[in-house]
């Protein structure tokens, strides 16, 4: 593998690195490099280089390693939903910045992302015979999405 700054990649090396070692679907060279870079930045891509393989080698997933210190992630899978926009990206925002997360696919984003997903819940209540509603009501996840890997939380040493 050797590094390429973005600012020399080419366009279909863009896109190859966006959906192979990225995940993001739909992006394809014609795009244009600063439309591909606006989809890359949306995943919360923030290096200002690729990856690319050497002749022979296959593009390869790479899965950040763990470091002390580092921001807390956790990977969730959005699944789609029969509602309306049920395929599209899910909007998730946290102090007023805003981030996409795809569906349909593994997603790595930041622990506190996911955690705004997860507090995402409305009511659903039943009605009884006499049209009462029956209590307690079932919190129903807004985008329903399953949860395939947190970091740990990080430890915290208490002064003596």
């Amino acid at each position: 593998m050797q590094k390429i700054a973005i600012t020399e990649a080419s366009a279909k090396q863009l896109a190859d690195y966006a959906e192979t070692v990225l995940g993001i679907e739909g992006v394809d060279y014609r795009l244009g490099k600063a439309k591909i870079e606006e989809k890359m930045r949306a995943t919360m891509y923030d290096k200002d280089y690729i990856e690319v393989p050497d002749e022979e080698a296959p593009i390869q997933r790479i899965d950040p390693p763990v470091t002390p210190g580092a921001r807390r992630m956790a990977t969730i899978f959005i699944m789609n939903t029969d509602k309306a926009g049920g395929t599209e990206p899910v909007p998730v925002a946290v102090n007023g910045r805003q981030m996409f997360i795809p569906r349909n696919q593994e997603a790595t984003v930041p622990w506190e992302y996911y955690h705004a997903l997860n507090n995402a819940k409305s009511f659903s209540y039943r009605q009884g015979p006499n049209g009462e509603l029956i209590y307690p009501p079932a919190e129903i996840h807004e985008y329903p999405f399953s949860l395939i890997r947190e970091d740990p939380a990080p430890v915290v040493e208490k002064a003596a």
